[in-house]
């Protein structure tokens, strides 16, 4: 259901960029930095106990689960027609590009003030993150990509395909280098559930 403005701390009520009662819908616990720029509020649904830093835009269909945390300075980005999905757990640190719509760089004009038949050959794809990801600082994923549960990628990397779940990944283009322990994440995951539901947690 869409926020109301009690749903937010005092501190951070009053966004500088747009109406914080015009989003989608928000859950409980929720942080979102003053200076953090959303585009189209009515598409962006955040779960509950998310964090989205200072100096972020967002200008693209954005659904967040439970416990995501998205640092200072990313760009979300693809416009009204592309949807950008992170699973519980997830994370991207500071200045993440997630491109869920991309110029072709080869026809059309790119600016946004433009209508789509002038634009050339645009890409779209929505880009799905899974629960348990993990994005470094300054990487790049491209339209239509999907990270499975558990996939993680190294900074300054170029995400251009699906990413296996539970796999660590580096480079330009990304490439698999290893594994995470998936036993001791889900593990981790089970303890903090048991924790939040202690009275002494």
């Amino acid at each position: 259901m869409p926020s109301g403005s009690s749903r937010f701390p005092l501190e951070m009520s009053k966004n500088l960029f747009f109406d914080l009662r015009k989003l989608g819908s928000c859950g409980k616990n929720v942080i979102i930095g003053r200076t953090v720029r959303i585009r189209y509020p009515e598409l962006v649904h955040l779960g509950d106990n998310c964090i989205i830093d200072d100096f972020t835009y967002i200008s693209t269909a954005l659904r967040l689960e439970g416990f995501v945390h998205i640092a200072a300075g990313c760009k979300l980005i693809g416009g009204r027609k592309c949807m950008v999905t992170m699973g519980e757990f997830s994370t991207l640190a500071p200045n993440v590009v997630l491109s869920a719509g991309s110029d072709d760089y080869r026809n059309g004009i790119a600016t946004p003030f433009v209508p789509e038949e002038y634009k050339g050959a645009v890409e779209y794809g929505d880009i799905t993150i899974g629960r348990h990801c993990i994005v470094g600082t300054s990487t790049v994923v491209l339209p239509a990509v999907t990270l499975g549960d558990g996939a993680s990628v190294g900074a300054l990397s170029l995400v251009k395909r699906d990413l296996k779940g539970w796999t660590l990944s580096v480079g330009i283009p990304a490439r698999q280098i290893g594994k995470r322990n998936k036993t001791e994440i889900l593990a981790a995951e089970k303890a903090f559930r048991r924790s939040l539901l202690s009275p002494h947690g």
